[in-house]
């Protein structure tokens, strides 16, 4: 059985190790969009604002990773980290299935959650 709160702590802790003066308020905002205004208002967000672009990378490998991407897609599919468009084109067909993205928001909300607690006592 696929453990995936641990795979959240797992990402949040990476996420928290990442060299950015503003990680705790971008993670602090990515999660409050992610909560007011869903998946993919928060990777526009990420796109825009995460200038090093790690925080998206980071939530990006945790939803491609073998066991967590077969809830969301076929085997031989992929989001892509490099190409934004083809990333969002795999968020517009995961959004035609509401338990998916609901799961999906769950799994990202739970790792930026971990991830701000651990910048917060990182500091």
């Amino acid at each position: 059985m696929l453990n995936l709160d641990y795979r959240c702590m797992e990402y949040g802790q990476k996420i928290s190790k990442i060299s950015d003066s503003n990680l705790e308020n971008n993670l602090r905002k990515a999660l409050g969009v992610l909560q007011e205004d869903g998946v993919y208002a928060m990777f526009l967000w990420l796109e825009e604002k995460d200038k090093s672009k790690t925080i998206r990378k980071e939530l990006t490998e945790l939803i491609n990773e073998g066991e967590i991407k077969k809830y969301f897609l076929n085997d031989s599919e992929s989001f892509n980290i490099e190409d934004f468009n083809k990333f969002c084109e795999k968020l517009r067909e995961i959004a035609k299935d509401i338990d998916k993205l609901f799961f999906m928001k769950k799994l990202l909300a739970r790792t930026l959650t971990y991830a701000l607690y651990h910048a917060k006592i990182g500091e």
